[in-house]
């Protein structure tokens, strides 16, 4: 996988080679654009955190909030290519960022595809119908109620799912995965992390293939499975088996619940 700042840079160089855009220099910045169910959110940010929320209206508002030394420094760039809204947000001068403060809180249709990327924040996202890739070097992820795929990578947070209908890979370097599973699993899932502990909750009667490993805890599961079962690893049937579930800690426990 690239790495976020390069992803960054893309998508900058994308702003420059499209047609002319609205860019704002301002502290506050606040902006509706008309859009329609099943069209894509591309936003990404060189800092801050950023909050995604959903309503039944064809419009997408973007609402940013900066405070701090050097806020009249950041630029948001919003624009519109075919059926994709991209916003990009940016500090002309990248070596001052200490005590500068972004957040973005975004809605968008509730039929909506989300790619958000930001350097320095967390992502939180709730309610929507849409696939959704998330990445941030710097901060948790949370998402919940979300029919489709997922796709969330932080290096250096906790990631926190519930109630996902859809296939979910999620990876962590610096911390913990809980995730939920409302129902019976349609899609496979991966969850891993090099620095935390792994949660996983699923219904009593939930019918899986389960694999999960530690290198620095134990393994545990509410479920009987049919398979192999050790003080570090299982790996078996939960019910007869279903899609395959991946859990992989190198610093942590995995603990399997019945919810």
């Amino acid at each position: 996988m690239e790495s976020l700042m390069k992803l960054l840079t893309k998508t900058a160089i994308i702003f420059a080679l499209a047609t002319p855009a609205s860019t704002i220099l301002a502290a506050d910045f606040y902006e509706t654009i008309n859009a329609s169910p099943g069209e894509k959110l591309n936003l990404a940010t060189h800092s801050g955190s950023i909050r995604i929320r959903t309503h039944n209206e064809d419009s997408v508002i973007v609402d940013v909030d900066v405070s701090g030394k050097h806020e009249d420094e950041f630029t948001v760039t919003v624009d519109r290519r075919g059926d994709e809204i991209v916003v990009l947000g940016e500090k002309e001068n990248r070596n001052s960022w200490n005590g500068l403060n972004v957040k973005f809180d975004v809605v968008v249709p509730k039929n909506f595809e989300l790619t958000l990327r930001t350097a320095g924040g967390s992502i939180d996202i709730d309610d929507l119908e849409g696939n959704v890739e998330a990445n941030t070097s710097g901060g948790s992820i949370s998402v919940g109620d979300i029919i489709g795929d997922i796709d969330l990578h932080t290096s250096g947070g906790s990631i926190r799912t519930d109630n996902i209908y859809g296939e979910i890979d999620a990876h962590t370097s610096g911390g913990s995965i809980d995730v939920t599973f409302a129902q019976q699993p349609s899609e496979n899932a991966s969850l891993t992390t090099s620095g935390g502990s792994i949660r996983a909750s699923f219904p009593e009667n939930v019918a899986i293939d389960i694999d999960a490993s530690t290198s620095g805890g134990r393994v545990k599961s509410e479920f009987e499975v049919d398979g192999r079962v050790k003080k570090q690893s299982i790996r078996g049937q939960i019910n007869g088996g279903g899609p395959q579930i991946d859990l992989r800690t190198s610093g942590g426990s995995v603990s399997i619940y019945k919810k």
